[in-house]
């Protein structure tokens, strides 16, 4: 029990390190013993459904700089059957250094999917990044199946514009949580400002908005979408001056990154 404190205690000091995209110093037996204390999600709508089998926690497992065995957790969201993902370019950078010590080993991208016909979890390779706006397009494997009767296994985009104080969702993986969890809020602004930056001290501001939800870590790269299932943004940082609001960069940033690299994209009806 002891060691069990020891190791829980140097988790949760590692959760600082990122900031959607913790690296989590322990192995997997601790992540599920943690993740057993908190209750299942709500059964979601069926919109909430199909986005939901869209998205997948991201995770790098290896040795880091100290040899030790880490576990880095963000969240991706599919964009076609293609196996085409979007996700921030700080989760790829944070991923890189779990990794840093096993460089033929990649991103993997757990599925939401429950069924015995497809596997669990899929590598996934670098497509392309949009450093300015922090996004990064990832491509697993392989594709991924639609079986007949089945929602899509992935998230459509809205283009049109949506005005402050419309409601949104957002789902995806917060740290330590094994299965995707959904929040609602409201868009509370939408303007331009400087996104998580890597490397770069004052970043140019680029188009975003806010939302009055509490992400967690591990929340980087989680879709911001409507009730109609239409993502409209990707989740990026904590506001850093009021925590209880979160910012995300805008669809069309991740919209022409895709149209960049040729990865097909379906618009919300």
């Amino acid at each position: 029990m002891d060691r069990l404190r020891q190791l829980a205690s140097a988790k949760a000091r590692s959760l600082g390190a990122f900031a959607f995209a913790p690296c989590l110093l322990a192995g997997f037996s601790l992540s599920f013993a943690a993740s057993a204390q908190v209750s299942g999600p709500p059964k979601p709508h069926p919109q909430d459904d199909r986005v939901s089998r869209a998205v997948v926690q991201l995770l790098a497992v290896g040795p880091a700089k100290q040899g030790e065995n880490q576990e880095c957790s963000a969240t991706g969201f599919f964009i076609n059957e293609d196996g085409f993902l979007i996700t921030n370019w700080h989760v790829v950078e944070a991923a890189k250094q779990c990794l840093e010590n096993a460089p033929e080993a990649k991103i993997l991208a757990k599925l939401t999917v429950n069924d015995a016909r497809i596997a669990s979890a899929v590598s996934c390779d670098l497509v392309g990044v949009d450093a300015a706006n922090d996004l990064a397009l990832l491509k697993a494997e392989r594709p991924l199946p639609a079986h007949a009767g089945d929602k899509p296994p992935y998230a459509v985009l809205e283009t049109r514009g949506v005005p402050a104080g419309s409601t949104v969702k957002v789902t995806g993986y917060p740290a330590l949580s094994w299965q995707p969890i959904t929040q609602t809020g409201r868009l509370v602004w939408l303007g331009r400002t400087r996104l998580e930056g890597i490397g770069d001290p004052q970043p140019s501001p680029s188009d975003a908005l806010m939302v009055d939800i509490r992400l967690r870590p591990g929340n980087s790269g989680s879709p911001v979408y409507l009730p109609n299932g239409g993502v409209i943004a990707i989740v990026d940082k904590r506001d850093s001056l009021r925590p209880e609001y979160s910012i995300a960069v805008s669809i069309h940033y991740a919209i022409e990154l895709a149209e960049r690299y040729g990865a097909r994209w379906r618009r919300a009806d």
